[in-house]
């Protein structure tokens, strides 16, 4: 199969944006075939945007240019270098479900900013002995949330330590460390003497995930017996929506000291 020219190459890629692959591959006279290796490629370059050096590897036996070259051109057509921001990973029935969240909970539903005041937003969180590391893409200017440039993020294990927090309205704050991991039981000790239940007014509405500890009958009991009233139908895998996720600095500064070992940390 002869090799396309790069100028050729690059009519083509303009005439895609307009034509289907059969009738570009017509009228430049090349397989249907090159043409898609060149929309994939096209593809892949317009949805990931990793370093400049895999971008030149991947056109550099039609584009005989530097690295640095590529580097300053992609730069200059406004994608710069940036570090991935970290989304979780989700699928098509998540999705769904954050969107009717939303809409369930909108003012039109009657969640005025007064409502949202009453929330307490809760969760756990770990701090991973070893942390991942960043992921550098290239991306315009404005577009660091767009999904094409994320780094989809899920939980993992290792060695960590388990906090558990809450936030409400006003600042009032609480955090506290857990020995292991939390099941049903631990929750609940955690509600009931470390943390939440002695600050618990009536009217505040307790937001937590879905995690089997949250959820199990007699965790259920638990919260029914103590009256604390709970934010209904919380979406999985959406610590974004959570306001006590944005703990990055907390990490970030435990990381800073380097520690090696569980105790250090």
């Amino acid at each position: 199969m002869p090799k396309i020219h790069p100028e050729t190459k690059v009519l083509i890629i303009k005439r895609l944006k307009t034509r289907s692959t059969a009738d570009v591959a017509d009228t430049f006279n090349v397989s249907q075939r090159q043409v898609q290796r060149i929309k994939k490629d096209l593809k892949r370059l317009e949805t990931f945007l990793t370093s400049p050096a895999e971008l030149h590897e991947t056109w550099s036996p039609e584009v005989p240019v530097s690295t640095r070259t590529f580097c300053r051109i992609v730069s200059r057509n406004g994608l710069h270098g940036r570090i991935s921001a970290q989304k979780p990973a989700l699928n098509k029935r998540q999705l769904k479900n954050r969107v009717a969240f939303a809409k369930a909970h909108s003012l039109l539903k009657g969640w005025t900013l007064e409502k949202w005041q009453k929330v307490d937003f809760s969760d756990e969180s770990s701090v991973e002995l070893h942390y991942s590391r960043r992921k550098y893409c290239r991306r315009p200017t404005g577009a660091r949330m767009d999904p094409r440039f994320t780094q989809k993020t899920v939980k993992f294990g290792g060695g960590k330590i388990m906090v558990w927090g809450y936030i409400q309205y006003g600042g009032v704050r609480e955090i506290c460390r857990v020995e292991g991991n939390i099941n049903s039981l631990k929750y609940q000790e955690i509600l009931a003497t470390l943390a939440y239940t002695p600050n618990h007014k009536r009217g505040q509405i307790l937001q937590q995930d879905g995690a089997p500890s949250h959820t199990s009958i007699s965790t259920s009991k638990f919260l029914k017996a103590k009256k604390i009233k709970m934010l209904q139908d919380w979406p999985a895998q959406s610590p974004d929506m959570n306001i006590t996720e944005h703990r990055g600095r907390m990490k970030e500064e435990a990381w800073k000291t380097k520690p090696k070992n569980i105790k250090e940390l």
